[in-house]
């Protein structure tokens, strides 16, 4: 059999509801993204600016580059449907009302963002009908970190699971939330097989990460 992974992890994922966001600690550019994104949540639940705009600056520093990638099915390309950082520094000075302490740092923090280096993930965005599994193929490098996130539109229960060949399980996510983190690093190059699953009977998109 040949040798498993040097690290395998899974960050348990990210709902709006009740949130347990993936910790910084686990990676890079993803799991970055995906925490502004709780973080965000977390900061429009409280009505809290100043959370709302420690969220905006962490999406700052991620750029995404669209991949034409495609899953089996193929599903419908489809634009991002999360929130930008921009949107998430107009919600901070909304939330900071007539605090003119809290709107005079929004200010000058996006003017900050804007000169600041950016880490680059790789997304790729699809609807998913109800019901419906996708199945991806990507390929990660020997003993570079990887991770794979999956962020959704918050409309349905996304699963995500990543395997190796001869479905060797990596990670597995099952939570009633359509957002998750696997950070591993491989031991040797290989082609692993990500899936996602739409368990809800809504429609959805959702975008799917990697660094």
């Amino acid at each position: 059999m040949r040798p498993l992974l040097a690290l395998l992890l899974l960050a348990a994922p990210a709902a709006a509801q009740d949130t347990a966001p993936p910790s910084p600690r686990d990676g890079g550019a993803v799991a970055q993204l995906l925490h502004a994104h709780a973080l965000f949540d977390l900061a429009l639940a409280r009505k809290d600016p100043l959370a709302a705009l420690s969220a905006a600056r962490l999406a700052a520093g991620i750029a995404a580059t669209d991949d034409d990638r495609t899953p089996t099915p193929p599903g419908e390309p489809v634009p991002a449907t999360y929130p930008t950082a921009d949107v998430m520094f107009t919600a901070a000075k909304a939330l900071a009302k007539e605090d003119d302490l809290v709107t005079d740092l929004a200010a000058r923090t996006l003017a900050e963002t804007a000169n600041a280096p950016t880490l680059t993930i790789i997304r790729s965005t699809r609807g998913i009908a109800a019901g419906e599994a996708q199945v991806w193929q990507l390929p990660f490098f020997a003993a570079s970190p990887a991770e794979i996130g999956l962020l959704g539109d918050g409309k349905a229960n996304l699963d995500l699971s990543v395997t190796l060949a001869e479905d060797i399980p990596i990670c597995l996510d099952t939570a009633p939330a359509d957002r998750a983190l696997c950070t591993f690093t491989p031991v040797e190059n290989a082609i692993f097989t990500v899936t996602v699953t739409n368990r809800s009977e809504t429609t959805a998109t959702y975008s799917l990460l990697t660094n």
